[in-house]
């Protein structure tokens, strides 16, 4: 399983659209963390299909970055390093 943190412009519709792109090419959102704080919208899922969320982001020219829990860090550690703890939204929230 991947997590996808991804920055959201801070514009109505732009959680829709990410989600539009992904439901077009049949993959779901498994899980979904995030906050909206001013103009800094962090948001980390997973889905159904990583190689298609990553042409899905692509598409729309968003940056994301990709975390593996495989590889040794968990929600929480990834929670910490993309900076949703800071704003109250770890694992352990």
């Amino acid at each position: 399983m991947i997590w996808f943190t991804v920055q959201l412009d801070d514009k109505p519709g732009a959680l829709a659209r990410m989600a539009t792109a992904l439901g077009e090419r049949g993959i779901n959102i498994t899980a979904i963390v995030g906050i909206a704080e001013d103009t800094d919208g962090a948001l980390m899922l997973t889905t159904s299909d990583a190689a298609g969320t990553r042409e899905a982001f692509e598409s729309l020219k968003l940056g994301f970055e990709e975390h593996d829990p495989e590889a040794g860090l968990t929600l929480d550690e990834m929670s910490r390093a993309t900076g949703l703890t800071d704003r109250g939204m770890g694992a352990g929230s």
